[in-house]
Order: C-alpha cells, then sequence, then structure tokens
C-alpha cells in the first residue's frame, strides 16, 4: 500500500522561510568573522604581503642593472675617450670634470640605497621569556623560526598540543603587521632607488652632451 502524497508546502511559508534564510545569511556576513575564515584572510593577506616582498626585491635588483649598465657606458666614455675625445683643460674641462665626479658621488650613494632596498628586514631574535600557557586571543610564538628554536622538541610539541584557534590567528596577525612594516620600508627604499637611477642618467646624459658640444666647438 502506497502512502498517499504529502499536501504541497504552501506559497506563504516557502517565502518565510526563504526570509528567514536570508536574514540568517545576513546576520552572518554583518557579525564577526569566524576563526576559521579569519585565519584563511589572514594567510591570503600574508601570502600577497610578502609577494610584494619578492615583487621589491627583483625591482631593485633591476634597478642595479640599469645601474650597471650606465656604468659601463661611463667607463667607456673615461677610460677609451682619451684627450682627443673628452676635454682636459679649460672651461670645457672644468664642467666635463665636475660632472664625472657629480656622477661618481651620487653612483656611490645611490648604491648603498640599492643594498638598503635589498636588506634583510624583520625581527631579529628575543630574549624575553616564551609564553608556556596561551590565554585567549594569546600569541603563542609558534611560527617565528627565532621562536621556535628557543624552545626544545618536546616543549615545542606540547605547545602545539594545546595550541587554540585564537592563539594562531593573534599570531598571524601580528606576523601580517611585521611584512606590513617591512614592504613600507623596502618600497620607500626602492623609490628612492629609482629616483636616483633617474638622477644618474641625467648627470651621465649632461655630461656626454657636454663632450659632444665640445668636440662640436673645436
Amino acid at each position: 500500500m502506497t502512502m498517499p502524497p504529502l499536501p504541497p508546502e504552501p506559497a506563504k511559508d516557502k517565502d518565510a522561510k526563504k526570509r528567514e534564510k536570508e536574514a540568517k545569511r545576513l546576520e552572518a556576513e554583518r557579525g564577526p568573522l569566524e576563526p576559521a575564515f579569519r585565519y584563511k584572510a589572514i594567510l591570503n593577506a600574508l601570502e600577497a604581503g610578502q609577494d610584494m616582498i619578492e615583487l621589491a626585491d627583483r625591482k631593485a635588483r633591476f634597478a642595479l642593472v640599469i645601474i650597471s649598465v650606465l656604468n659601463a657606458v661611463a667607463l667607456v666614455v673615461v677610460v677609451r675617450g682619451g684627450d682627443s675625445f673628452i676635454p682636459r683643460f679649460g672651461v670645457w674641462g672644468t664642467v666635463t670634470h665636475a660632472e664625472i665626479v657629480a656622477y661618481v658621488l651620487v653612483t656611490i650613494y645611490y648604491i648603498f640605497q640599492a643594498i638598503e632596498a635589498l636588506r634583510p628586514r624583520g625581527s631579529g631574535p628575543t630574549t624575553d621569556a616564551l609564553p608556556t600557557a596561551g590565554g585567549a586571543g594569546e600569541s603563542m610564538r609558534v611560527l617565528f623560526h627565532g621562536d621556535i628554536v628557543r624552545r626544545d622538541r618536546a616543549a615545542f610539541r606540547k605547545v602545539w598540543d594545546e595550541l587554540r584557534m585564537d592563539n594562531l590567528n593573534t599570531e598571524l596577525a601580528d606576523q601580517l603587521h611585521t611584512i606590513a612594516r617591512i614592504n613600507q620600508d623596502k618600497y620607500a627604499a626602492l623609490a628612492k632607488l629609482y629616483r636616483g637611477v633617474t638622477i644618474m642618467t641625467a648627470f651621465l646624459t649632461a655630461t656626454l652632451v657636454t663632450i659632444a658640444a665640445w668636440n662640436l666647438t673645436r
């Protein structure tokens, strides 16, 4: 014997359930992130910050390539030019020598800027006591290599066995703040470096124009 079909659900009940479901979804979106979602969001931001660090280092290395090309041109002009090509005395010679000296000084200064852009940054090893019992929302410092090696293997495993999700999220948030500061410093140094490349190009161009003008007026 077959069961008789259930009567269809009234349209009003369907609309009410749909509105209730939508209201719950909106409430969830407006409320605080769940720990798992917070973890994913911070992790994505960390990966984006690390990508920015790598991009800044590549841009700094490319600037060094440009500087090397400029220096190669300057070296060829100075070493291979000779007295017949570069003015040595008089007003033209004084101007040319001043431009060459200025170019050398600017080059040295901005090579240090390249070192500043490429140098390692981050939190160094600390000597303060590491937490052994994590409270709500407290960083247990289990991700940074300088903190990891300060615990023996057994203690490190014990901390991970008792680790809470909010402990992990707090430490990831701290790391994200550190990476943001690193990127801010790196890109500030990178902006100075590329400004220096522009200045070096201008000095070298001015020197070549002076040499060319001297050769045309001889």
